[in-house]
């Protein structure tokens, strides 16, 4: 009797190791959400409408990133619709009011003119549109200009290319 004891004393102890594992959270996401569309709004009023086919939200660092077919409507004070901003991937910044696309970006205006880039900053407090990096801008006469470098409003009508290059069609 005293020997089944004994084995039963083995099991329960081989039984009972616990494991400990490490997880870490720096990079997890508190949400996850696919078709999304989001608001962005000042003093009641619309300035951008948000649309991707995924978002990942960190609710640590209030930031969203957002995947695949990202659509950025930009409207201005009197809540006209200005341009369309379109990326494969953005990270909207809750905490200082910006986007920021990559990829592809295209901003059109509705007013014909567009620019064409890899990467896009949009600064809400500002309403204007910023990269640093190469760039193809169309104006609404199809004249292409070439850069490094742009600032303008929203909807492409005060610009600035900081590095130009390129030819301008005359006729």
């Amino acid at each position: 009797m005293n020997y089944y004891y004994l084995v039963l004393f083995f099991i329960l102890i081989s039984c009972s190791k616990s494991y400990q594992t490490e997880v870490s959270v720096d990079n997890t996401h508190n949400q996850v959400s696919s078709d999304v569309e989001i608001t962005l709004t000042e003093k009641g009023n619309i300035k951008a409408l948000i649309k991707s086919k995924f978002l990942e939200q960190n609710n640590e660092n209030l930031e969203l990133k957002l995947t695949d077919d990202v659509n950025v409507d930009l409207y201005d004070n009197n809540y006209k619709h200005k341009s369309l901003i379109t990326s494969q991937y953005a990270f909207v910044s809750e905490k200082e009011n910006k986007i920021n696309a990559f990829g592809n970006v295209v901003v059109s205006a509705d007013n014909g003119q567009q620019l064409l880039t890899d990467s896009l900053l949009w600064d809400n407090k500002e309403d204007k549109i910023f990269t640093d990096a190469n760039l193809t801008f169309i104006s609404g006469n199809f004249d292409t200009l070439y850069g490094t470098g742009f600032e303008s409003n929203i909807d492409l009508t005060d610009w600035k290319i900081i590095k130009p290059r390129g030819s301008i069609n005359n006729e």
